[in-house]
């Protein structure tokens, strides 16, 4: 499983996988409605990014609530995931269903 794991964090070291990789995560949540697999894919792509360290600093939160966050023991705010959303690179966009 470390390699499987090596290899996704790698490959969303590329700006249009890593974008296609949250498209995909974000429409499953939609269906599913599974928190804990979205704040699996954030993790993924944001250790693709940062040291978690670095991450928990430029969100302005401690990093044990950063790893709480994504081990779904605490919820995060709007605050967090938005400004999450923007360390990663990207925006949310919103489309008529």
């Amino acid at each position: 499983m470390r390699d499987y794991d090596e290899y996704l964090i790698n490959s969303l070291k590329d700006k249009e996988e890593a974008m296609a990789y949250l498209n995909a995560s974000l429409e499953a949540y939609l269906e599913d409605k599974n928190t804990q697999a979205l704040m699996s894919a954030f993790e993924n792509l944001s250790r693709a990014k940062y040291p978690m360290k670095e991450l928990a600093k430029r969100l302005g939160i401690k990093s044990q609530n950063l790893y709480r966050i994504f081990d779904n023991k605490i919820n995060p705010n709007f605050t967090i995931i938005f400004s999450l959303i923007d360390e990663l690179g990207f925006r949310l966009e919103v489309k008529q269903s």
